[in-house]
C-alpha cells in the first residue's frame, strides 16, 4: 500500500521499483485468501458488499470535494459531471479515444478486484485443465480488447488480475507440498527469483495493470510473479525474525482498503508540488524535494486513515465492525 502511494508521485526511479509489484501482489494475496466455502451468488454478494460499497462511498467523498471546489471556483456543476461520470464509468486513468473517459483513478483496484474475484470464483468450479485455459482467455481478452476502447467498471482489468489471483490460489493449494521440499531448493529458488526481479526493474519498460499494459509481456509477467514471490518471503522472514516494523506495517495492511480509500481522495486533491514549492520559498532545500514528498504523502494518508478508523460509521462501511 505504501508502494502505491510513493508510486503515483511519477518519479520514474521509485515506478521501475515499486510498478513491478505492488498492484500485482495484491491480487497475489486475494487470490491467496479466495475461498470456495460459499455458493457463487453469497460470494459475489459478500464482495460487491466489501469492495463496491467502499467505492461507491469513496466516489461519494471525491464527488462532493470536487463540488465544494468547484463553488470556490465558479464551476461546480462541470466539477459535479466530471466527477460523476468518473465515478460510474470506474476506468482508472483518462482516455481520449475512442471517445473522453474520465478516470476515477487508484480505485480502480476494486472494481478490478471484484471483476477478479468472481471470475477465479466460477472458474473454482472447473476441472483443472478448463480453468488454466479460462484464466488465461480472459487474461488474453482483457490484454488485447483495450486496442478497442476501454471497457466500463475496469472489468478489462479485472480479466488480466483473475491470471495473478490464480497463481496465489494455486500457492494456497500448494503450501504443504512446499513446505517438504529441502530448505536449500527454497533459498536456490529465492535467490533465481530476486536475479529476474533485479533485471526486471533494470530493463524496465512498463507493467501498468490498470491499462492491461504487460510491457514486454511474458518475459515482464515472469519478472513479475518472482518479484511478488521475493516480497512475500521477505514479508515472512520479517515475521518469522520479529523485524521490529512487523507490527506497524501489519497494522497499515489490516487497513489497506481505507487507506487506498483516503489516498485516492489525497491524490486528486491535495496540491503537495504546490505545497513542496511553498516549503521551498520558506528555505526548504531543493534536494529535499522528494524526500519531501514521499514523507508528508505518507504521513498524511496515515494520519487520516487512523482518524477515519475512529468513527463508527466508517468502519462499518469499510467492513472492520
Amino acid at each position: 500500500m505504501i508502494s502505491i502511494i510513493i508510486g503515483h508521485l511519477g518519479e520514474p526511479a521509485i515506478n521501475r521499483v515499486v510498478f513491478t509489484f505492488h498492484v500485482p501482489v495484491f491480487f497475489f494475496i486475494t487470490g491467496y485468501f479466495l475461498s470456495d466455502k460459499k455458493s457463487i451468488k453469497d460470494f459475489i454478494k459478500n464482495k460487491a458488499r466489501t469492495l463496491l460499497v467502499p467505492y461507491a462511498v469513496t466516489c461519494a467523498v471525491i464527488v462532493f470535494t470536487g463540488i465544494m471546489i468547484g463553488l470556490r471556483n465558479g464551476n461546480a456543476g462541470d466539477e459535479a459531471c466530471k466527477w460523476l461520470y468518473a465515478s460510474v464509468y470506474g476506468a482508472g486513468d483518462n482516455y481520449q479515444e475512442p471517445f473522453y473517459i474520465k478516470g476515477i483513478g487508484a480505485i480502480w483496484f476494486l472494481w478490478a478486484t471484484f471483476w477478479g474475484s468472481m471470475f477465479l470464483r466460477i472458474s473454482l468450479k472447473f476441472n483443472s485443465v478448463f480453468r488454466v485455459l479460462f484464466v488465461l482467455g480472459l487474461f488474453i481478452a482483457g490484454y488485447f480488447s483495450r486496442e478497442l476502447f476501454w471497457f466500463p467498471l475496469s472489468i478489462q482489468a479485472g480479466a488480466c488480475a483473475t491470471l495473478f489471483m490464480y497463481l496465489g490460489y494455486l500457492l494456497k493449494c500448494s503450501k504443504d507440498r512446499l513446505k517438504e521440499i529441502p530448505i536449500e531448493v527454497k533459498a536456490i529458488g529465492v535467490i533465481i527469483a530476486a536475479l529476474v526481479w533485479l533485471q526486471f526493474m533494470i530493463n524496465f519498460k512498463s507493467f501498468w495493470l490498470v491499462h492491461c499494459d504487460i510491457g514486454r509481456g511474458i518475459i515482464d509477467i515472469i519478472g513479475c510473479i518472482c518479484a511478488c514471490a521475493v516480497v512475500v518471503f521477505i514479508s515472512w522472514l520479517a515475521e518469522y525474525k520479529r523485524f521490529f516494523l512487523v507490527k506497524p506495517l501489519a497494522l497499515i495492511g489490516k487497513y489497506s482498503l481505507l487507506v487506498l480509500c483516503v489516498h485516492i481522495v489525497e491524490l486528486t486533491f491535495v496540491p503537495w508540488r504546490r505545497i513542496a514549492d511553498l516549503a521551498i520559498s520558506y528555505g526548504m532545500p531543493d534536494g529535499t524535494r522528494l524526500a519531501f514528498l514521499i514523507i508528508g504523502k505518507i504521513v498524511f494518508v496515515l494520519f487520516i486513515t487512523w482518524i477515519c478508523s475512529r468513527i463508527p460509521a466508517v468502519r462499518r462501511v469499510m467492513g472492520y465492525s
